[in-house]
């Protein structure tokens, strides 16, 4: 009986820390405006290279849309010769207006990004029959 009322109580401790909500923010990563502001500026460019490889990779069960934004977004940074550096700079900057304060950089990221390349996007879009984004 006792024995029974023991795990019960872990049962009841234990569904209430995983009930409990969890923060977005995982330690150790960049997930606020401070934690980019406190990087070098080879740190984030090197933070942003691997977003934006992770973000554009193309994978097998990638929808068509998921498809030509990855591809538009590639050939707009190729074409523009955007480097890791400028992307970095990207994010630096919108950090200073006010909408993007409590954002994390791979939002940050999406963002302008999808600001700087929605032509190239459309276009990708465009050929295969859909409309803007």
């Amino acid at each position: 009986m006792r024995m029974r009322a023991l795990m019960c109580g872990v049962v009841a401790v234990l569904a209430a820390a995983l009930a409990a909500p969890v923060p977005a923010a995982a330690e150790g990563f960049v997930n606020t405006r401070g934690g980019w502001m406190a990087l070098t500026a080879e740190a984030k460019a090197a933070y942003v290279q691997g977003l934006n490889d992770s973000l554009n990779f193309f994978y097998v069960d990638d929808t068509l849309v998921e498809a030509l934004a990855k591809r538009g977004r590639t050939r707009c940074l190729v074409e523009q010769r955007v480097t890791a550096a400028a992307l970095s700079t990207i994010i630096t900057n919108a950090y200073n207006e006010p909408q993007f304060a409590r954002s994390s950089p791979v939002a940050v990221y999406v963002l302008k990004i999808g600001e700087l390349c929605r032509p190239y996007i459309n276009r990708e879009r465009q050929e295969f029959g859909l409309g803007p984004q």
